[in-house]
């Protein structure tokens, strides 16, 4: 008896021949929060190769989950999600759910990239909340390795947030130094914005009302955002 070709008529095996190879959700959930170009993906996938991560956008065009677009008068290359993939949209947030609320995600604070983190924490910015002009954040992580210490948030109004590993010359509005697990866990919302501060792990130097209103202009990751108003509903 062919014991493959008989599971491949579960549901949940034939999603698993799609979606199983490694790095396959990663691309989808990064391709959801916004990316569309070969660069955009991997840099917010540090830990995979330009090869593999070809070889991934092209099983997934196969499996009709991504259209490669190339403009043909500037020759630039997009991938798109089908119809298919934004499908998917809710079992990518529910796996994240899941493994917020049942895996250790701290042990993994430890060994989180630098580059990685701060790439996705613009996403977190909301340029409403911040001066109608451009502003320049200096983030530095002093504990890390050269090349991962320092990055540059450089937000302007009606623009995508943009995230440089060199100084752009701009004048620096706020300046954040801090301890980077001390970062990701106020991102996931393990612990406050002030209690980090007042612990010393993050330390805010520059313009005092971007330093006031931090809280307003960076937003926590959406799962943190659930557990903490479960924690305030609860009366924690």
């Amino acid at each position: 008896m062919n014991t493959r070709k008989n599971m491949l008529f579960c549901p949940v095996t034939m999603a698993c021949e799609v979606l199983q190879p490694r790095w396959t959700i990663q691309i989808l959930a990064e391709m959801w929060w916004g990316s569309t170009r070969f660069n955009e993906i991997r840099r917010g996938i540090p830990g995979i190769s330009p090869t593999l991560l070809t070889k991934r956008l092209k099983e997934l065009q196969a499996h009709g989950l991504i259209e490669r677009v190339e403009n043909s008068a500037t020759g630039m290359i997009e991938y798109l999600r089908t119809a298919a993939a934004v499908e998917l949209e809710p079992v990518i947030q529910a796996l994240g759910n899941w493994a917020y609320r049942n895996t250790n995600t701290m042990n993994g604070i430890c060994d989180a990239d630098a580059k990685g983190f701060v790439w996705n924490l613009r996403r977190s910015i909301d340029v409403s909340e911040l001066p109608a002009r451009r502003v320049a954040i200096q983030i530095s992580f002093p504990e890390q390795e050269t090349g991962e210490k320092n990055f540059w948030i450089v937000c302007k109004p009606g623009a995508p947030v943009d995230i440089c590993y060199l100084d752009p010359g701009h004048n620096v509005d706020l300046f954040i130094t801090a301890e980077l697990a001390a970062m990701i866990s106020v991102y996931f919302g393990h612990t406050s914005l002030s209690t980090e501060i007042d612990g010393g792990r993050i330390i805010l130097l520059g313009q005092a009302s971007l330093a006031r209103s931090i809280d307003r202009w960076l937003i926590v990751s959406s799962y943190g955002e659930g557990i903490l108003a479960e924690m305030h509903s609860s009366g924690v």
